[in-house]
């Protein structure tokens, strides 16, 4: 394969734009980056309460193992890992957890949570007291996982089938009473709409990579481990669940991401296997080993690559689930196309076609459209559950002078592409594209981003997308290694060179027309993650020295921003992950900004997560009078950076004991804010 120059990293395009403006030096003050012009609330407002600021006092910087809010907040947990989803199941019993248990309980470390209004409508809802949960769970670790273990490779092969069983879905049944929002348990399964969705539940293969031969092999040797699946169907479920998103008919989709690290190899894979240049490609890429043997003797027979090399074609997917309907095998929507994918959100185009906007959540990745070749019914809501299946994927590709174009992910463009850099494996057919999207979009030339996690569209009451579109890019540490010229942020103590993205940003990208259905956009930096008033740090670890950390906003610091959600107000609320490693006074917050400023935004922290938490999928309920969030893995590392999984078997106990507290096991939750006052949220 030539060596052929890449195309600029985003680090790049992002400097020299700043340049231009003489803004490098003085990032506080950003004016031009700012929007322009105001632009659509998320959805359409409820009566009065359009561009209603914020007026909530900012939350303090803190380390405390606890959920803090503003006063006049209050938080409720409304399910925590191992908790029941049905009646007569005793509590969580963490050190007897078996894969049957699990199966019927909430899932470990909770990431994105949506919300579907029962019953279902189009447009939804702003009223109702009854609504369904939808919570991915990312990860598993048994480190985190079994109080009773007393040394890491001391795990069984029950308690490795029950750590499998803790990712995926959990679909959940919530109302609302005079206490406020609770889960609702239904009699036993079956009974209702509560109901998990694991790595071993039978799933259906759609779209143009549905018969691809590693699917296909893949898939046969999971059923030969689950042989109760029904023809038709692959039990591999979904693992490695991160962000997702929703569609207007009612569906819940959900991104795989890290799914290599359930992945193991007793000895070397096949020579034919790991002869294949494609296959080669494919485990580099994705970082899964076909002959370096990493062998686990208690995992699932069908995740050894030494007998089954194809398994992780099955995975990083968009899985759809339909939370109204248990009876609907969840569908991977290969159309979408197969990457480390973060996450799915949806909207409308002009013309009623349905884009899906994601990213790829690695270092130099890329951002992904995908526009259906049929239209969104509105009259018939079960009509559009295959709409998925059949469309055009595409990869961004941003420009010096801030344009950009949405590059079509074809046969033809991609094996040209791939003929002039001689690469050794051309793709066979579509499903063979959509199943190396990640080589195609590399070979195309689409933009290497920071870690781009959530890529979400600014809609109106129907749906439609009104063109603004926000991608938070959480950081590059691996770009601390790259030529000097590269990255953008300046390095405090030698102003001819330059350091990696450690804070993160958020860009946005504006479609022409806007229409989300465009091939071509506009872009810049809607905000640089960091610190308004101290321009240089020293992280955490400390090996790094000097950091430049200046952000363009006014307010409260912070780093890493992960997921994000709009309000009807004209807001946008960031959670933040890993955010604390850099700014070592505050655990990982939720931060709210106006989308509609148009000078340097004020930012301001909402709420704190407990040590070691990362904060994920925060959401409104219908009526903006609750507040959704996940705390994801707390005591997963203390306040001064240990890891737990390193302290743990020397002897060191639990960071946090959130969220029951006292001397308890750390449980991944879902929690629900409310104001004491029953009004909106933030307002």
């Amino acid at each position: 394969m030539d060596e052929i120059a890449p195309p600029p990293h985003i680090q790049d395009l992002i400097n020299a734009r700043l340049s231009r403006r003489g803004l490098v030096a003085s990032l506080a003050s950003l004016p031009l980056l700012s929007l322009a012009s105001a632009c659509a609330a998320h959805k359409s407002p409820p009566p009065g309460a359009a561009n209603a600021p914020v007026s909530f006092s900012p939350v303090a910087r803190t380390n405390a193992d606890t959920v803090t809010v503003p006063a006049g907040y209050q938080v409720r947990t409304v399910i925590a890992w191992g908790d029941p989803l049905f009646e007569g199941m005793a509590p969580a019993d963490l050190a007897g957890l078996t894969r049957a248990e699990q199966e019927k309980r909430f899932g470990q470390n909770n990431d994105m949570l949506a919300l579907f209004a029962l019953p279902f409508a189009f447009p939804a809802s702003h009223q109702g007291d009854d609504l369904l949960l939808c919570a991915n769970h990312e990860y598993a670790d048994a480190t985190m996982m079994f109080p009773q273990l007393t040394k890491p490779d001391a795990i069984s092969a029950a308690q490795t089938q029950a750590l499998y069983a803790s990712m995926g879905i959990s679909v959940l049944a919530l109302a609302r009473d005079g206490a406020g929002w609770r889960l609702v348990r239904d009699a036993n399964p079956g009974a209702g709409k509560n109901r998990r969705i694991t790595p071993f539940t039978p799933v259906v293969f759609a779209g143009p990579a549905a018969r691809h031969e590693w699917v296909l092999a893949a898939g046969a040797a999971f059923r030969a481990a689950e042989p109760e699946a029904k023809e038709g169907l692959i039990p591999c479920g979904t693992m490695a669940n991160c962000a997702g998103g929703q569609t207007p008919w009612g569906t819940f989709l959900s991104a795989e991401e890290n799914f290599n690290f359930y992945f193991h190899a007793s000895g070397d894979a096949p020579e034919a296997a790991r002869k294949d240049p494609a296959l080669s490609a494919d485990a580099k890429s994705f970082g899964y080993p076909l002959q370096r043997p990493q062998p686990r003797p208690t995992a699932p027979a069908q995740y050894d690559l030494a007998s089954n090399p194809h398994g992780p074609a099955l995975y990083g997917w968009t899985v759809e689930i339909d939370p109204y309907d248990p009876d609907w095998a969840p569908r991977k929507r290969t159309a979408l196309g197969r990457r480390k994918a973060e996450c799915a959100n949806t909207a409308l185009t002009r013309d009623g076609h349905l884009a899906v906007y994601s990213g790829d959540d690695q270092a130099d990745e890329f951002v992904y459209k995908f526009v259906s070749s049929k239209k969104f019914d509105p009259q018939n809501r079960l009509a559009n559950r295959d709409l998925l299946d059949e469309g055009q994927l595409y990869v961004a590709r941003f420009g010096p002078e801030g344009e950009g174009e949405w590059l079509a992910l074809t046969l033809a463009s991609a094996n040209a592409a791939a003929a002039m850099a001689r690469y050794p494996a051309p793709f066979r057919d579509e499903g063979d594209l959509l199943v190396r999207a990640r080589e195609a979009a590399r070979l195309m030339g689409a933009t290497p981003m920071d870690r781009p996690e959530d890529v979400e569209a600014i809609l109106d009451g129907d749906w439609v997308g009104q063109g603004p579109v926000l991608i938070n890019c959480t950081n590059n540490r691996v770009r601390a290694r790259a030529p000097p010229a590269r990255p953008r942020r300046a390095d405090p103590t030698d102003p001819g060179k330059t350091q990696a993205n450690l804070t993160g940003h958020v860009l946005r990208l504006d479609e022409a027309g806007g229409d989300c259905g465009a091939m071509r956009f506009t872009w810049d930096v809607f905000l640089l993650a960091g610190d308004p008033d101290t321009p240089t740090i020293t992280i955490r670890d400390g090996k790094l020295g000097a950091v430049s950390a200046m952000g363009s906003f006014s307010g409260d610091r912070f780093a890493a921003p992960d997921n994000l959600c709009f309000d009807r107000s004209g807001n946008v609320w960031i959670a933040t992950d890993n955010s604390d490693a850099v700014f070592a006074d505050c655990n990982d917050s939720v931060l709210v900004t106006s989308v509609q400023a148009t000078g340097p935004r004020s930012v301001k922290r909402f709420l704190v997560g407990p040590v070691g938490a990362e904060i994920c999928g925060p959401t409104f309920a219908p009526d903006e009078r609750a507040f959704f969030v996940a705390i994801q893995h707390p005591g997963e590392g203390d306040v001064g950076g240990r890891e737990f999984r390193d302290a743990r078997w020397a002897g060191a106990a639990p960071f946090s004991h959130f969220p029951d507290g006292g001397e308890a096991w750390p449980r991944s939750a879902v929690l629900c804010i409310t104001k004491a006052d029953g009004g909106r949220i933030g307002t």
